[in-house]
């Protein structure tokens, strides 16, 4: 195969699947990707806890530098098994050392890469070394750089690999992966001045990182939760959108909607993939693609309640100071009740039904035997979903939401007609009386017919002021 192939191929190997298998899995957050050079060369070192630290720092790199990419790594490990050595040696056309013998071919290799404008990868302390422990760099990176000072040389920390995958385990577990890079460093003196300047600096990175994370677990506050409910055609998903870009300017916001999208600095940023998202993306369209209300009973609620444990990971991974939803499980399922069993609507039964689903009700209620799907849930301990802080219904009237959803242009779901629609909306307005009578927990009817920036207006300083009587509460 000619070397345009043989490059083409590996770039599209890491572009369709290591990647999306890497961010499925273990997920990746990297910080400091602008101190990347545009090009080679340069040299990227690391510490070295697994063997998921080369995968994740090419994952680090932008696409286009894949094909210049080479690791620098121990032939006398991955030669005892011949198809792991075949593979790597494609994929990453590593610079193999044998540590048994002498450097000076490979650090001639080295400097050929380096000198034709390629970027290597380098672990300086030669071999995995105990978990979260940082061993004595080797000075082979030094004696490199003191040979090419002008070759940036930029110190990387991994945190997580070595919990994923540690050195005495045989399988991988699904734990979230961070990478630091640093600024490159301004290099003098000998080789071993070098490398004891770079250890220290791939040091003080995972210090660093680690004081964030430690930062961060002990000022993490517990995200405010607001759900913007409606039905189909209110405005609901981009009320909740607009909100979510409103407060960012200021703070970090969350939106749980169609898809998960993070905020910061007033735009959006990228958000790590997480597999409940995926899995529930794929249970709406099923829902939506449904043809009669039967079948879009299990897919509806499979995914409101991979919807409610999305808000938990939210939390737990993102860290937001705000979270909007568009709809919430707990009250969406509430109402959706109404297409079912219309007559047993009411405020008390919305409240009984919020309180079974969000883990309370009393263990004989007769609910259990009008919704089975309520007791399986229960049976199966799904019942804990979250309650929201604060809830503000788009009230629209169903001709209004129908031309909407026409103008729209979309294949109409099952519920999507005037009279269903019309059921719904007095579901959720008894939903609001519920929280509002029977729960204690704030919930607003605003005019959904209006401009969705007055809309979105109103709506902040709502939730402005019950933040404001949270925060006096409890100082």
């Amino acid at each position: 195969m000619a070397p345009e192939l043989h490059r083409l191929s590996r770039l599209i190997f890491h572009l369709l699947l290591l990647r999306p298998l890497l961010h499925l899995i273990f997920g990746l957050n990297v910080r400091g990707t602008e101190n990347l050079p545009a090009r080679g060369p340069f040299i990227l070192a690391a510490n070295h806890n697994s063997h998921l630290d080369i995968l994740m720092l090419c994952s680090s790199l932008p696409l286009h530098m894949l094909g210049d990419v080479h690791i620098v790594a121990a032939r006398d490990y991955f030669e005892r098994h011949k198809k792991l050595f075949t593979f790597l040696d494609w994929l990453f056309r590593p610079v193999w050392v044998d540590r048994g013998a002498g450097g000076g071919d490979v650090l001639k290799r080295m400097v050929e890469i380096v000198d034709a404008g390629g970027i290597l990868i380098v672990f300086p302390e030669g071999t995995r070394g105990e978990a979260g422990v940082m061993g004595r760099f080797h000075s082979g990176v030094g004696r490199l750089v003191g040979d090419r000072p002008l070759t940036p040389l930029l110190p990387a920390f991994i945190l997580g690999s070595e919990r994923a995958l540690p050195r005495e385990a045989a399988l991988p577990l699904p734990v979230w992966q961070h990478v630091s890079i640093g600024p490159p460093q301004i290099v003098q003196g000998s080789g071993g001045d070098i490398t004891r300047d770079l250890q220290q600096s791939v040091a003080a990175l995972g210090r660093s990182e680690t004081a964030k994370r430690q930062r961060r677990r002990e000022e993490r506050r517990q995200a405010f939760v607001v759900a913007v409910l409606g039905i189909d055609g209110s405005g609901k998903s981009t009320l909740a959108r607009l909100l979510a870009e409103d407060y960012s300017v200021d703070q970090s916001t969350c939106l749980i909607g169609d898809e998960l999208m993070l905020f910061a600095d007033g735009a959006q940023r990228r958000a790590q993939p997480l597999l409940k998202e995926k899995l529930r993306r794929w249970l709406s369209a099923q829902a939506k693609d449904a043809r009669s209300l039967a079948f879009y009973k299990i897919p509806k609620i499979s995914e409101l309640l991979l919807r409610d444990a999305l808000l938990g990971e939210a939390r737990r991974w993102y860290g937001p100071d705000l979270v909007f939803m568009d709809g919430s499980p707990l009250l969406n399922m509430t109402a959706w009740s109404t297409l079912y069993r219309n007559e047993l609507m009411s405020p008390e039964f919305c409240a009984r039904a919020i309180e079974i689903l969000s883990g309370g009700g009393q263990p004989n209620d007769p609910l259990y035997r009008e919704f089975p799907e309520l007791k399986a849930i229960k049976r199966l301990g799904l019942a804990r979903l979250h309650r929201p802080d604060a809830v503000i219904f788009l009230d629209v009237a169903p001709g209004v939401s129908m031309k909407r959803i026409f103008d729209r242009g979309e294949k109409l779901q099952v519920h999507e007609n005037e009279e269903k629609l019309s059921r719904l909306r007095e579901a959720y307005l008894l939903v609001v009386r519920a929280l509002n009578e029977n729960l204690n927990l704030p919930a607003f009817v605003l005019d959904g017919e209006r401009d969705q920036l007055t809309i979105r207006d109103e709506a902040r300083c709502l939730i402005d002021e019950i933040r404001t009587g949270i925060g006096e509460a409890t100082s």
